[in-house]
């Protein structure tokens, strides 16, 4: 049995997906297996899959109709032998000694549930911090030091999270994650790592930090941030209500933190929207189809917000889009001529 499970969702990305495999299957570490999930990916991204699995041995393929991220890594889940699972997405790449730092670290932490380690970007910025000390953490320091801080640090800027959620920074316990993993009959379209890996965190009993930066992250044109979806704010509120009912229902004391990273992920996608091209009546118009029949700006949970993400809120509770579009517009000039 292997140390380490490699599951890759691949999705089209064929331009980037040699990259990706050629830099696991090029680690210090040998003894792990690769589980490649080719989701129904329209490319040649199948057939790069296959190509690898014909050459060496620790590569598996498994191809399905596509279904999306979350079921994609479950899949390759279904598949592991190894004790510890690693995601990696498949338009990313990780360093040659990954897997060789983090079995050191594991190693070094008495075999914790879980390990989280930083990440880079591939424009060549530093090294993402994580905020949390390195070194182990027990269930009894984790309670303390890990959970009130985890998703919102309210000691720091809004929003800093201790922790990112990011799953491919994270390496898991099978059991663990096969017991908090995303249910199959949930809807999941955003935030699928949100969903996940704070709930196994919160269900870990050990934890290693390690600082160090073993994973480049790609930033593509492609993603959602830079592309509009009249349907967001839905999803939006479907990954809130998994997470309030998967975790916030074992820990109400973290409600303030998952009802605040909803609301700033809401107020970017909402911010973006009104900064559009469109007149101002036009994007008032767009904020208030989109925002119909979610109930997302009365459910968020405002005491603990800043004055500005709660001023928001409470124009669009009173359905004022066309004033919170009014006053989004002047504090973006008042911010860029008056550097206020």
């Amino acid at each position: 049995m292997p140390e380490f499970s490699v599951i890759v969702p691949v999705y089209n990305v064929e331009p980037y997906l040699r990259q990706c495999v050629d830099s696991i299957l090029a680690q210090t570490f040998s003894d792990f297996e690769v589980i490649l999930v080719d989701d129904g990916s329209p490319d040649g991204c199948g057939a790069i899959c296959d190509e690898y699995a014909a050459k060496d041995s620790r590569v598996t393929v498994v191809h399905q109709q596509n279904a999306g991220l979350a079921r994609a890594r479950k899949s390759g889940l279904l598949r592991a032998s190894a004790d510890y699972i690693c995601f990696v997405d498949s338009d990313d790449w990780v360093k040659e000694d990954w897997l060789q730092t983090i079995h050191q670290c594991l190693m070094e932490g008495n075999w914790p549930d879980m390990l989280v380690f930083s990440y880079v970007q591939d424009d060549g910025s530093t090294a993402q911090p994580l905020f949390a000390e390195a070194g182990l953490y027990d269930k009894a320091r984790m309670e303390s030091q890990i959970y009130p801080y985890m998703i919102w640090d309210q000691r720091k800027p809004f929003l800093t999270q201790l922790l990112p959620a990011f799953q491919c920074m994270k390496v898991t316990r099978r059991e663990l994650l096969a017991e908090h993993f995303i249910s199959d009959d949930a809807y999941i379209p955003l935030f699928e790592d949100v969903a996940m890996t704070y709930e196994c965190l919160y269900n870990a009993d050990s934890l290693y930090i390690c600082p160090e930066a073993l994973y480049v992250y790609r930033i593509r044109e492609g993603s959602l941030l830079h592309h509009p979806d009249p349907d967001v704010y839905r999803k939006i509120k479907c990954s809130r209500d998994y997470m309030l009912e998967h975790l916030v229902l074992q820990a109400p004391e973290l409600r303030v933190q998952v009802d605040a990273f909803f609301a700033v992920k809401f107020l970017f996608f909402l911010e973006r929207d009104v900064a559009s091209g469109h007149s101002t009546r036009q994007a008032a118009r767009h904020l208030r189809d989109g925002l119909a029949g979610t109930g997302l700006a009365g459910d968020l949970s405002v005491e603990a917000l800043p004055l500005r993400i709660r001023f928001f809120l409470m124009l669009l509770r009173h359905r004022a889009y066309l004033s919170a579009v009014v006053t989004y517009r002047l504090r973006t000039w008042l911010f860029n001529t008056l550097h206020i």
